[in-house]
């Protein structure tokens, strides 16, 4: 596990958010679309869904397809549509054409050979280096990795944008998928500027450990065969018990690397993590004696994947949240395995 500290000034020229459909869709809703909860009264899925809410932290979240549904909509949002709605939005109104680079990160992409970086680049309007990024749920992490090795090279700036479309690898035998995953896109388009930066980013590691790709994944091979796709083959599955045990784990490596014996990390105002477990975010925080705020976006946008901290991060930015001198740490664990950690100042 390499350790960098690339001591990056940025400026954050813009971001964005974006997600499906016009309203979010409640437990209770979800509840009512499950054949084994026919017949249960409104006001009964109210109160199982508030107990999902409970159990799980997910209360609401905005997708793509309904697990009930049939196929794919002509006019179905995809992980392509979303990157790039954020993308605009972190433009805001600036032409495509000022991006030196651009990074797409996606575990659920909507093309099969073809790159849908360069797609929603020429979208945008330019020609620039377009690059295109699966690392689980450290998508957002591995991506921002690479914008800070870019700017450092030489680009000017580079347009971060990932965006996942989860509900349709929901897998309808394992309901908790249906009340967990979520669809949405963010985006970050970040300058290297050293006379008046927005933030330094200091020290950052991104790593994989390829022995465990098959302990939270889509088991279903490429190119798709029936016989699977009728065993729910491309559908989320995996051991959730062992990933927590692996995600404890890499949290307290990642943390022991970027702080030795825990040096600095009280000067830690707030954190952002992958939103898919609170519980055990605290309970890495608790141990570690990080006394820090905690963003979190999944109770009302669920668990977005490799989204999830480029979500909550842009939502941070949109609140004003960050003060001059305030240390924020982006961490992430994902399936993969992949595991992230970014340590950023705001000046």
């Amino acid at each position: 596990m390499m350790t960098l500290e690339p001591r990056l000034s940025v400026q954050v020229l813009g971001h964005g958010r974006s997600w499906p459909g016009a309203r979010p869709v409640s437990n209770a809703e979800l509840l009512a679309l499950d054949p084994e909860q026919q017949g249960r009264s409104p006001e009964a899925l109210e109160a199982l869904g508030r107990k999902l809410t409970a159990r799980l932290g997910f209360s609401q979240r905005y997708l793509a397809r309904l697990p009930s549904s049939d196929g794919a909509r002509a006019d179905e949002e995809t992980s392509e549509s979303l990157a790039l709605a954020a993308a605009r939005r972190a433009l805001g109104g600036r032409s495509g054409a000022e991006v030196e680079a651009f990074i797409h990160g996606t575990t659920t992409t909507s093309r099969y050979t073809g790159s849908q970086a360069a797609a929603i680049l020429g979208q945008l309007g330019s020609h620039a280096a377009a690059y295109e990024l699966k690392a689980g749920c450290s998508t957002s992490l591995a991506s921002l990795h690479l914008a800070v090795a870019l700017l450092g090279s030489g680009y000017g700036n580079v347009l971060v944008s990932c965006a996942e479309t989860l509900s349709k690898v929901m897998n309808p035998a394992l309901k908790e998928t249906w009340f967990i995953l979520a669809d949405g896109g963010a985006s970050v388009w970040l300058r290297r500027e050293d006379v008046a930066p927005d933030f330094e980013i200091q020290r950052c590691l991104y790593a994989t450990d390829g022995r465990l790709v098959d302990l939270y994944t889509t088991p279903g091979k490429l190119p798709p065969d029936k016989a699977t796709l009728e065993q729910c083959g491309y559908c989320m599955f995996g051991d959730g018990a062992r990933l927590r045990e692996e995600a404890l784990r890499r949290y307290r490596e990642m943390l022991q690397a970027l702080f030795p014996d825990g040096r600095g990390l009280e000067r830690i105002r707030w954190v952002v993590a992958h939103q898919i477990n609170r519980k055990l975010i605290e309970q890495v925080c608790q141990e570690s004696g990080l006394n820090a705020r905690l963003i979190w976006s999944a109770d009302r946008f669920g668990n977005l994947g490799g989204t999830s901290v480029l979500f909550s991060l842009s939502e941070a930015l949109e609140q004003g949240l960050f003060a001059p001198g305030d240390s924020v740490l982006l961490m992430s664990v994902g399936g993969g395995l992949s595991f992230a950690m970014q340590h950023w100042v705001k000046r």
